[in-house]
């Protein structure tokens, strides 16, 4: 009992504690036995602690085995574990010290391999349930050095015939493995084991705890344990296992756990051990190997590798040996054949197992290289051939070569037998036998290595279409294969018969299977040969011999291809000469029909050369024209048919282009072809109708369109004379071509200034206060501004094409880098221009109202556009960076004060929006009645005779011949229909007049609206000043002339000393100040006696006082101009003061109408609305725009004399580049006021179409009143790529509106349909020629008399914006997605939003939901036709360009 106490208190308990198998100790004595510990894991178990604890009759049978006496064994201190099968658990035992049994349960494991061999002269082992443990480990104190040394090498032809190779490639690695036996000592020297699946618990004790560790065996490892303990080792040379030497059992521990094949030599007799590894090499000698001498294993090498461990075994240093070559015997392929030998190479390393300076054996790692050496070998053998083949110049050349190849192939051990066969069409066997009853092929031998002569296996010739003869049934089989295919000996697809008498080459063994490749040019083909090849007898066909046969199955396919291909090519050659020869003939035939034609065409000249488009004219030495087509009367614009005498086309030259076609014409009599340039003027005799045989309808087919002389001020010709002379050298007439090339000098003159506007954009883009970039895909930067630079903190880059710069890897916040690489992506993708907001990692600094200094990441609106290729292939990105930080810092710093100023900015928008909507819907119906009756009466005129004169207005022009309806008036009658038409005009000009006034009451109104808001901001701009007064001035002209008021300006001497051309202001702000004052000028002057209205300007570098003016100019208003926001007139400094003085000779001011100016809703007195009318607003709103560009304004006036207002403002000396930018501006308007449009001539002009005014919305005087314009007159005013306008849809709600616009438009000539609100728009789009549906669909009754509906020739759509049941911005998102869904044909549809909302927010929420473009009400006719072909030209450009996109 005390032995039993001492035990339980041993490691023993502490082992099993941390064993996570159930376990339990059985004590034996006293009996009967009694469990005296069951560890934690079985107290878990759900199942085992109901088993031990049963009675013992019901489970009797696993009492009797746990208290059975252990097996005979040799004496020790310690039994071996036994092993028994109980419900279905694997029961293990270790007996200790003959008092106590120690249990574990263990799942039952399954048979993991079939029985092995066993050596039969070994004792049969006593039958038992359990499975031997293994040998008791112990540790390994000192490592094995391994050092390369010379020693004699052994032989590379070592035959090795008994070994079997690996199942898988050897490789030098170890598997991962944990120690597996831990000894446990007890006072007799008795030790026990208890096996375990899981080391990791143990291995956690203190060392002082010697413990126990059992192998960690895997199932499958047992048999190979089982074979090791079945070998009778007391027989060898090392003794039974029990007398092992302790460092024995470690190394041999160590290689049972290693993946590699190694074998241990030990002792002086080097007996042989080796691990589970090395014994799939043995094959079948194992395990009769184990235990042996060395020379049994290896044999013929045996002394050899004694030979190297006793060199080893001096120096106690290892070996690694180069590569060997074995063959290894293989058990035969079918039961009773011989065996064969397989080629293997191995490379290995002999380690010395050294234990105090003694060297007690060897360890012997094995590495097979077998798959490695035959690729190489193969390979070369490939390479080889191909090269050969590449030679080949036809397909028998290509036999023969492929047949040397085969021969010449060093060592020839894969290619033991070759027998090449070509395979072409058998026509006996098409005649006798159809092509679906089987092969129609013959196959002719073209080259055999191995097969006598004579031989069945090859003869010369093998029909495949009937018979078995030699190889024909594998041949049928292998040309229906797509593949090579494999016959082999051992299943009888390849016949042995057949390999009787062979030459075999190689190693001289006869092959065990043979491959038959089928030889395709294409794989559409047949197989133009068929190649058997014996395969390597002492190789297995694995997958690298496979790998291999189908590299040189594929290498003679392409070889034989390209041949074929060489051949097709070279038969195409001689029939192309064929024809070629051919196609001569024909051309000598053809080249004597043309020969014909040609002298045909000749005489067919005269006819020709009335349609040409170029000016052609005969004519003799002394300027007489005999002959001239009709291009040239076109061009010159000479009037009449017949000849021209005496140089009389010279009336047609410009004079002093006159001197250069005399010039010309004496040096063509003296010279050959001479060319020349001159100008054609306008004639004078415009009235003139050009006879009928001055039209041809050449001209039009050419594509030319000859305008008529007279509609020109000059024609630029290009003239070319030639003198044909007699023989003896005289002259006998001279033949003329004329060229017009007006278009071209347009074209160069075009040229010419866009490549300027492009130079002026290259400097805009250094002085532009964004930062603009251009970068490839990659994100690297190809070129950038200053700002740029700045705003990413970069230093400037001369030349970035030298140094790679990735601004957004290295500058941009990589919080944002995953938005903008998205923002990339989409910008490829879509093809379209994208906007992000990104932080960069520089930071922006600015102040805030108390001189704070505020720091924050800088934030910028990056501008992403692509750049194309001339291909179309989107190649780069440019675009811009808005630095946005001040609006994002101070976002945060607003939104409360905006939540606050929302709801009343909200009512005071809803208030303007509603009182401009409701003015300028009757204002826009007043100004279209008033044009329409202007134009009226102005048609009136023209009917009777009448015509405005160039005089003042109300004035009639001298009448034209009697040949209208009114030459039967009299006098006195014309006189009075004169004054009417005159009152009538007077009266309608009036009118516009007025709703212009109220147009600009409504603009104040608006202008108040953005100066409450805070939300009016300054731009200036580089501008010349005196011309921005002209053209206020301009505006007020026709009043000023109508009302007889003389309206000057003058320029200040002050102006010009300082040299002042351009500055830096706001035009639109300083104009509408300028027309304010000169709106009160003129209202206030046109009933005085003397009516004179000045506009002075002045300029100083100072700030003007009273000393400069006589004018008084009041204080600054209180309110405080902080809250205005205007960045562009921060850090500007020296600015030039600006005075403009508007002086009238009106009925003046008093001192007490004085005070009151200036001021919101009030006028100088109550008499002052009633007389003149007005909102008080003007002078109000001047007031605060002078102030916002740091003015003032004052007035000095005189009751009875007149009123002078002034004001000054600060404006900027610009830049050099600024002002070459305006100068070349201004260059280039003057250039398009000098250069108008084609306009039709009278002749031209349908009846009932009269001339167009294109100037602007101010009040016409007669002869400039508004008319209609046609599709003709449009096409003929517009660009050519306009499309043409057909019909416009009016979507109105206001009845008055709608007639007038629809009336208007349908005396211009267009279709016109109206619709009352969205609903009904989108109801009629459903019957026009845009609308895709049915015709069904279409058809709403309103047919023609065969049951068609009538399409409407839907153009442009007029979309009101306020309008019961459906509003016009629902309709307009309603038509895009119509056309998103292909319902809407030929293209984008234009829609324009006509309405009274003028605030920039209406306009753009107009725009956002798919209107192209939006037109304020009130409007002329002339202002929408415009602004319909705008919007149709815009949308064509984006669409060729899409189409151009596409098509690339």
């Amino acid at each position: 009992m005390e032995a039993q106490a001492e035990l339980l208190n041993s490691g023993i308990i502490d082992l099993l504690e941390a064993d996570p198998r159930p376990s339990f100790i059985v004590a034996t004595t006293p009996l009967p036995a009694t469990i005296v510990y069951t560890n934690p894991a079985l107290g878990a178990h759900p199942v085992l602690p109901d088993v031990i604890t049963a009675p013992r009759e019901t489970n009797q049978d696993l009492w009797e085995w746990i208290t059975s006496p252990p097996p005979a064994a040799p004496q020790s201190g310690s039994t071996p574990a036994l092993s028994f099968s109980y419900q279905n658990i694997f029961w293990t035992r270790s007996i200790v010290q003959h008092q106590m049994v120690i249990v574990g349960a263990n799942a039952q494991p399954p048979s993991a391999e079939p029985p092995r061999k066993v050596r039969l002269n070994v004792a049969p082992q006593p039958a038992t349930p359990t499975v031997c443990p293994p040998p008791r480990i112990i540790p390994i104190n000192e490592p094995v050095a391994v050092v390369t040394t010379p020693i004699p090498r052994l032989s590379s032809k070592t035959n090795l015939d008994s070994l079997q190779a690996p199942d898988r490639p050897a490789a030098d690695f170890r598997a991962n493995s944990t120690p597996a036996v831990l000894a446990v000592k007890t006072d007799d020297d008795v030790s026990g084991s208890i096996t375990g699946p899981d080391v990791a618990q143990s291995l956690k004790r203190s060392v002082t705890d010697p413990g126990w560790i059992l192998p960690d065996i895997m199932p499958e490892q047992r048999p190979f344990l089982e074979v090791i303990h079945s070998v009778d080792w007391s027989s060898t040379p090392l003794g039974p296992m029990k007398e092992w030497p302790a460092r024995l059992e470690q190394t041999f521990n160590q290689i049972l756990a290693d993946s590699r094949p190694i074998v241990i030599y030990w002792g002086p007799s080097f007996s042989t051990i080796y691990n589970e590894a090395f014994s799939k090499l043995c094959g079948s000698r194992h395990p009769g190997l184990l235990g042996m001498p060395v020379e049994d294993t290896w044999r013929e090498a045996g002394e050899q590798l004694k030979e190297a461990m006793h060199s080893i075994s001096r120096n106690q240093r290892g070996l690694v040996e180069d590569e060997w070559r074995f063959f290894v015997e293989r058990e035969p392929d079918v039961e009773g054949g011989p065996n064969w030998l397989e080629e293997t190479y191995l490379k290995w390393s002999i380690v010395p197992i050294v234990e105090d300076n003694k060297c007690l054996g060897f360890m012997h790692p094995v590495l097979e290289t077998t798959s490695l050496r035959l690729w190489e070998r193969r390979m070369k053998m490939l390479i080889d051939l191909g090269e050969a083949l590449a030679t080949a110049k036809d397909v028998k050349e290509y036999w023969t070569i492929t047949t040397q190849q085969f021969s010449a192939v060093e060592p020839s051990y894969d290619v033991p037998l070759v027998i090449l066969y070509s395979v072409r069409d058998d026509p006996d066997a098409m005649i006798t036998n159809p092509p679906t009853s089987g092969s129609t092929k013959i196959c002719r031998l073209e080259g055999a290595l191995g097969v006598p002569a004579a031989h069945p296996i090859a003869p010369d010739t093998l029909s495949l279409h009937d018979g078995d003869e030699a190889l024909s049934p594998l041949f049928r089989e292998a040309l229906a294969a797509p593949h090579p295919l494999l016959f082999q000996t051992k299943d009888g697809t390849l016949p042995e018969t057949l390999l009787n008498g062979l030459q075999w080459r190689g190693f001289d063994d006869p092959c065990r299977a043979a491959v038959i490749c089928p030889i395709r040019p294409t794989k559409a083909e047949d197989a133009m040969g068929l190649l058997l090849l014996g395969l390597n007898p002492r190789r297995p066909y694995d997958n690298d011999y496979r790998q291999y046969i189908s590299l040189l199955s594929q290498k003679l396919t392409t070889s034989l291809a390209s041949i074929v291909l060489l051949e097709e090519e070279a038969r195409r050659g001689r029939n192309a000469a064929e024809q070629a020869a051919y196609d001569q003939a024909i051309l000598q035939e053809k080249l004597a029909g043309k020969t014909r034609e040609v002298n045909e065409s000749s005489q067919l000249f005269d006819a020709v050369a009335e349609f040409v488009p170029v000016g052609m004219c005969i004519g003799d030495i002394h300027g007489n024209i005999t002959f001239a087509n009709d291009a040239w009367y076109k061009i010159t614009g000479y009037p009449g048919t017949g000849p021209v005498q005496n140089e009389g086309f010279m009336s047609c030259v410009r004079e002093e282009d006159r001197p250069i076609l005399a010039a010309a014409y004496e040096k063509a009599k003296t010279g050959n072809n001479v060319e020349f340039e001159f100008r054609v003027k306008r004639q004078s005799n415009v009235n003139i109708t050009p006879p009928l045989t001055r039209s041809s309808p050449s001209f039009e087919k050419a594509g030319l369109d000859f305008v008529p002389i007279e509609e020109m001020k000059e024609r630029h010709i290009v003239a070319t004379a030639k003198a044909e002379r007699a023989l003896d050298g005289s002259i006998k007439r001279i033949l003329t071509c004329l060229t017009d090339v007006t278009a071209h000098k347009q074209a160069a003159e075009e040229a010419v200034r866009r490549a300027q506007q492009a130079e002026n954009l290259k400097r805009m883009a250094e002085f532009a206060t964004v930062g603009m970039y251009d970068m490839d895909l990659e994100g690297r930067l190809l070129g950038a501004n200053n700002v740029f630079y700045e705003m990413c903190g970069l230093e400037r880059v001369v030349d970035p094409a030298e140094v790679v710069i990735r601004p957004w890897e290295t500058c941009v916040n990589p919080e944002d880098s995953m938005l903008l690489k998205q923002k990339l992506k989409k910008m490829v993708l879509e093809d379209k221009v994208q906007n992000v907001e990104i932080r960069l990692k520089t930071e922006w600094t600015a102040e805030d109202g108390a001189g704070h200094k505020v720091t924050a990441p800088r934030w910028v609106q990056a501008t992403l556009m692509p750049v194309k290729s001339t291909e179309g292939v989107i190649q780069s990105f440019t675009g811009c960076l808005s630095d946005v930080s001040f609006q994002k810092w101070q976002l945060e710093r607003e939104k409360l004060r905006k939540e606050e100023a929302i709801e009343s900015k909200r009512q005071q928008e809803n208030f303007i929006d509603m009182t401009s909507h409701e003015m300028r819907n009757p204002l826009s119906a007043i100004i279209h009645c008033a044009d329409a009756i202007t134009a009226t009466i102005t048609r009136v005129q023209e009917l009777i005779g009448e015509s405005p004169a160039n005089g003042a207005v109300g004035s009639l022009a001298t009448l034209t011949p009697p040949t209208t309806a009114g030459n039967g008036l009299s006098e006195s009658a014309r006189s009075e229909v004169r004054e009417l038409l005159e009152s009538g005009i007077d009266s309608s000009e009036t009118i516009v007049g007025c709703a212009q006034h109220q147009k600009r009451i409504v603009d104040d109104i608006l202008t108040m609206s953005k100066l409450d808001s805070k939300l009016l901001a300054i731009t200036p701009i580089t501008v010349n000043p005196v011309q921005m007064v002209k053209e206020a001035l301009k505006m007020f002209e026709v009043e000023a002339r109508r009302v007889d008021i003389n309206l000057s300006m003058i320029v200040d001497k002050s102006y010009e000393d300082l040299g002042i051309t351009y500055l830096d202001f706001d035009p639109s702000r300083l104009k509408q100040v300028l027309i304010n004052l000169l709106t009160n000028a003129l209202k206030f002057t046109k009933t005085g006696p003397t009516r004179n209205v000045s506009v002075a300007i002045r300029a100083s570098l100072t700030p003007p006082t009273e000393a400069m003016s006589s004018v008084q100019f009041i204080p600054r208003s209180q309110e405080s101009y902080d809250d205005y926001d205007q960045p562009a007139l921060r850090d500007r400094g020296d600015p030039v003061f600006l005075m403009f003085e508007v002086k009238d000779t009106g009925q003046g001011l008093t001192e007490e109408e004085k005070k009151s100016l200036f001021q919101r809703f009030v006028q100088a007195s109550s008499r002052t609305h009633v007389k003149y009318g007005g909102s008080g607003l003007g002078l109000f709103i001047s007031r605060r725009l002078t102030e916002l560009q740091n003015g003032a304004i004052g007035v000095f006036s005189q009751p009875g004399v007149g009123s002078t207002f002034a004001f000054y403002i600060e404006a900027y000396m610009p830049s050099e580049a600024a002002i070459r930018d305006a100068e070349n501006s201004a260059l280039a308007s003057k250039s398009a006021i000098m250069s108008p449009g084609k306009k039709l001539t009278k002749e031209q002009r349908p009846a009932g179409i009269h001339p167009v005014s294109t100037g602007s919305a101010s009040t016409l005087s007669p002869r400039h009143s508004p008319a209609t314009i046609s599709p003709i007159s449009e096409t003929s005013t517009s660009l050519s790529s306009a499309p043409q306008i057909s019909g416009i849809m009016v979507v109105e709600d206001n009845l008055i509106n709608q007639q007038i616009t629809r009336r208007g438009l349908m005396s211009m000539g267009f279709t016109v349909d109206v619709a009352n609100h969205g609903v009904e728009c989108l109801e009629k789009l459903q019957r026009t020629d845009r609308y895709l549906a049915d015709a069904s669909a279409r058809c709403n009754g309103d047919g023609d008399k065969n049951g068609q509906a009538a399409v409407f020739p839907l153009s442009v759509i007029l979309m009101d914006i306020e309008m019961p049941i459906q509003d016009g911005l629902t309709c307009t998102r309603n038509i895009r997605e119509l056309e998103r869904q292909g319902k809407i044909t030929g293209g984008r549809l234009p829609i324009i939003a006509v309405s009274a909302n003028a605030r920039m927010e209406q306009i753009m929420e107009a725009k956002n939901a798919g209107c192209d473009d939006v037109l304020v009400k009130p409007y002329r006719m002339p202002e929408l036709l415009d602004k319909m072909r705008a919007v149709m030209a815009s949308i064509a450009a984006q669409e060729a360009m899409s189409l151009t996109t596409a098509s690339a």
